[in-house]
């Protein structure tokens, strides 16, 4: 199971760091976010059909390295290109100053010697579609101004413009690293995913969990329920009382299950411009999510 380079705990995230674990069922583990925006991204790639792995806060190698889809059982008998590695890719741009370095004292000679110091990238999305599995690479920032500041955000450096200028050597040495093993870096921000969106899918991933407890034919009608309710405007509240006392479920349990559905869009209502609320009736779905942010999931440049 794929393990962070940087944990959302006390022990390893950044002080000044949002931290969130974030469970997902998909998955069967937690997802490590070191910010708010982060939080919102995973919601949003969590919730695409089409991911299969994600690999957050992702080492990226200093050598040569195999591809990231490499000996992965969805890609079996597929050929990748290799990953370069971020030292010889600097190399490549005339960028190997702004790599990170670390001095360390050799205790046989007495002297000193720069070791490299690995880059962390933000979020690796494993997707397939008609034509098998691919990667895209999503880097996350506050702002677009963020992407020429360092990792020292707004605290005060003593050469704002170095600062900026090694941000931005260190964003094109990780872009190019990425794009000669065929993988395109998407940039996301935080006003990329609008704040509705997000407490929607937010409320649905707190209670995507299931508990083993229900039954196929009563899932079944819950959905069935559900997909008429958005012709009724019965309220999902109702709904869920009804399959409470009809089969005599713990009403956490059907609320759990009424959840779920929506959350696997297995009935697909409004996320966008609707808030999804116990009390009121849901609206069907106008903005497909998936659709309306493609452009942040497709392998290629369209």
């Amino acid at each position: 199971m794929y393990q962070p380079s940087i944990k959302a705990t006390r022990e390893e995230a950044p002080a000044i760091s949002c931290a969130a674990e974030m469970w997902s069922e998909k998955l069967q583990r937690y997802v490590h976010a070191l910010s708010s925006p982060e939080q919102k991204a995973v919601l949003l790639a969590l919730f695409c059909p089409q991911l299969f792995e994600l690999q957050e806060q992702r080492m990226l190698p200093l050598g040569r390295r195999p591809h990231p889809l490499a000996g992965h059982p969805r890609a079996v008998g597929l050929d990748f290109p290799e990953m370069r590695g971020t030292i010889q890719v600097a190399e490549s741009l005339d960028l190997l100053r702004a790599h990170s370095w670390l001095r360390q004292r050799d205790t046989e000679t007495d002297g000193e010697q720069l070791v490299p110091i690995p880059f962390t990238g933000d979020m690796l999305l494993f997707l397939a579609d008609d034509l098998g599995p691919y990667c895209v690479n999503w880097t996350v920032k506050d702002t677009e101004e963020d992407f020429s500041r360092s990792v020292h955000l707004r605290r005060r450096v003593r050469n704002p413009s170095g600062d900026a200028q090694d941000a931005r050597a260190r964003h094109a040495i990780e872009e190019q690293l990425y794009f000669d093993a065929g993988i395109r870096t998407v940039r996301v921000i935080e006003s990329t995913i609008p704040d509705r969106l997000e407490c929607n899918l937010r409320n649905l991933l707190l209670h995507q969990r299931r508990r083993g407890s229900g039954a196929e034919h009563v899932e079944r009608e819950l959905e069935d329920r559900i997909r008429a309710s958005l012709r009724t405007g019965e309220a999902p509240q109702a709904v869920v009382l009804a399959v409470v006392h009809r089969h005599g479920w713990q009403y956490q349990d059907v609320r759990q299950s009424l959840y779920q559905i929506l959350w696997e869009r297995r009935v697909r209502v409004e996320m966008i411009d609707a808030s999804i609320l116990m009390d009121q009736s849901l609206v069907p779905e106008r903005n497909d999510p998936i659709q309306r942010y493609a452009h942040l999931f497709n392998r290629e440049v369209r």
